[in-house]
């Protein structure tokens, strides 16, 4: 088959996500490993996308490929109530590393998301849900109401008015002793809905694509104490910057807050099969021994998701894959600072934690994501940023090579 024939045969029974059909131009993977994938178009090519910010572990690890092939061999599918010991084992794993008790597991970041928000509705009889207003939490139509994200716009018309914490970028500074403006905007949209009609606070542990930016100093610790003073559930969701990528194993970690849910995606399996879910804390987890949980779905917990959760989960661990993400992020970071010394007219600034980081140019970023790739860079976009969020597995030679080829993409 032809590479035409190939992508014909595809766009002619395939959607392909986010895209105008006609405008889509694919790339075909034959081939990946460790923080690179082969493409017949461009050749092997760093993977400055962790494909979907997901492929933490990096590309074909064999302990989760063989944690994968074990439980396809020993049992591929089984009903969502089913006891299964890779279900159980994947149970303790996500207790010992978030702190929390009990898991409900999705396919997705947006069924967890929607599912956390039940179960906050569920527990305290309360229905408003508060987000921030750069926010992203989903494309299903519940969670791109409740989030800020412009992907609500071709249907805003029919969803409720989101409920946005004001978050400027760069933060004011404020007078000493002061809160920051985004506390500030918090306690003020509290004051005006009713704290008591309010069911959660839904955070992403740190921002993804909408501007990776850092939250003021104040602002996870005056969220906790303002959920604590109301009753209000605080909900992390976790799913890009969850299980290492920013150097801890969860980014509410640089600020000390625990969560009364967290929501896990992405990274949980590495990419290498579906699987999401929302971890609750034991007082959430008590309601349910006498109420009933109104959430499940067909493929719940399924068997082979499982297997790649816990290899991966195992895999970041014995790696050490989030620290290793802290010590070669720091050195990216201080190469990025000279490159925008470099190039002071191209670059506007850089920022980021860990493997987590975004450039933001004097210019539209789809260019230098053009030229990227001949130059072997994968380069995700958006807008006039470009985003730098590669397997956790990478190391201290490739960031200088990444640096190398990004400064050779910028060259005019």
């Amino acid at each position: 088959m032809t590479d035409l024939d190939l992508f014909s045969l595809q766009r002619e029974h395939l959607f392909f996500t986010w895209s105008s059909q006609r405008d889509v131009r694919p790339l075909e993977i034959l081939d990946a490993a460790g923080a690179r994938f082969c493409t017949r178009e461009y050749g092997w090519l760093w993977d400055l996308e962790s494909q979907v910010y997901n492929v933490g572990c990096g590309h074909r690890h064999p302990h989760i490929q063989r944690r994968m092939i074990a439980q396809i061999e020993a049992l591929p599918a089984a009903a969502p109530n089913a006891l299964l010991p890779i279900r159980a084992e994947l149970g303790r794993l996500l207790a010992a590393h978030t702190g929390l008790a009990k898991a409900f597991l999705t396919t997705g970041g947006s069924e967890a998301n929607e599912n956390a928000v039940k179960i906050a509705r569920l527990v305290t009889g309360r229905s408003k849900i508060i987000t921030r207003r750069s926010s992203y939490h989903g494309a299903t139509l519940a969670i791109l109401g409740i989030a800020g994200d412009d992907r609500k716009r071709p249907f805003e018309a029919d969803l409720a008015p989101g409920l946005h914490i004001d978050d400027p970028y760069p933060v004011p500074v404020a007078a000493a002793g002061d809160p920051s403006i985004w506390s500030r905007n918090l306690d003020q949209l509290l004051d005006r809905e009713d704290p008591r009609t309010v069911a959660a606070v839904l955070l992403e542990g740190f921002t993804g694509t909408n501007g990776m930016q850092i939250p003021p100093a104040d602002f996870w610790q005056h969220v906790r104490r303002r959920c604590d003073e109301h009753g209000i559930l605080l909900i992390a969701d976790e799913i890009f910057s969850g299980f290492g990528r920013t150097g801890r194993w969860f980014a509410v970690d640089h600020w000390g807050v625990r969560p009364d849910m967290l929501v896990v995606g992405k990274g949980l399996t590495s990419g290498y099969a579906p699987l999401a879910g929302v971890v609750v804390n034991a007082a959430i987890a008590a309601h349910f021994d006498d109420h009933k949980l109104w959430c499940g779905l067909t493929t719940y917990a399924h068997p082979v998701s499982c297997a790649a959760a816990v290899g991966a989960l195992e895999v970041l661990a014995a790696e050490d894959l989030p620290g290793n993400a802290a010590r070669v992020g720091e050195l990216l970071g201080a190469r990025l600072d000279d490159l925008w010394r470099l190039h002071p007219q191209r670059i506007r600034g850089h920022r980021g934690l860990g493997l987590m980081r975004t450039v933001e140019l004097r210019e539209p970023a789809g260019a230098l994501a053009r030229r990227a790739l001949d130059r072997g860079l994968y380069l995700p976009f958006k807008g006039d940023a470009i985003f730098l969020c590669p397997p956790l597995c990478l190391t201290s030679d490739d960031v200088g090579e990444i640096v190398a080829r990004l400064e050779q993409a910028l060259a005019p």
